[in-house]
């Protein structure tokens, strides 16, 4: 007698059983890379908004203006008459006097923490320039050392300021800094 030739059911269930089995393994690298994608684009975004802001904040200090036609007010030694660092318990806030393209006058600017965020004050009105930071901070480079308004320094440089760092703490815990050069 003759045997025809073909497969069994148990070698057809084994065969779809390996092919459910490697079809569930794809599918879960699909949904992990698929993850991992999501959280790289909303790191991407978030590092967008961050190198905004610090952008923004390097243009106001730069165009600040020069001394000689900076408001005289009491401020930092070290710093140039238009910049002003005011510190608090838990942030510190920016004040930039800078020159405005279509304004005749100089134009105070602020930077602050608020509940909502980082929000830069302009002409009398706020805008949210980065959202979720929990804390700013901002120290001055002059003469070899960092000063960090509103602590007591044992060494108080006599110099300029050279550079100014400005720190913001997210939410996460991830810190983010810039130094900008004056």
């Amino acid at each position: 007698m003759m045997r025809s030739r073909g497969f069994t059911l148990i070698e057809m269930l084994v065969a779809i059983g390996l092919m459910a089995l490697m079809a569930l393994v794809c599918w879960r690298g699909l949904e992990y890379l698929t993850h991992q994608r999501a959280l790289i684009d909303e790191e991407g975004t978030e590092l967008a908004r961050i190198l905004r802001a610090f952008a923004q904040i390097e243009h106001d200090v730069t165009n600040r203006l020069p001394d000689i036609a900076a408001p005289a007010r009491a401020t930092q030694p070290e710093l140039p008459l238009a910049l002003s660092v005011l510190t608090s318990s838990d942030s510190a806030q920016l004040e930039i006097y800078r020159t405005a393209a279509m304004l005749t006058k100089a134009e105070r600017i602020v930077y602050r923490r608020a509940a909502t965020g980082l929000v830069r004050q302009a002409s009398g009105t706020e805008a949210l320039v980065l959202p979720g930071v929990s804390r700013l901070r901002i120290r001055i480079q002059a003469a070899g050392f960092w000063v960090e308004p509103g602590y007591e320094q044992t060494v108080r440089p006599v110099a300029r300021a050279t550079a100014i760092e400005i720190a913001v703490e997210d939410g996460k815990g991830g810190l983010y800094v810039k130094v900008v050069p004056l």
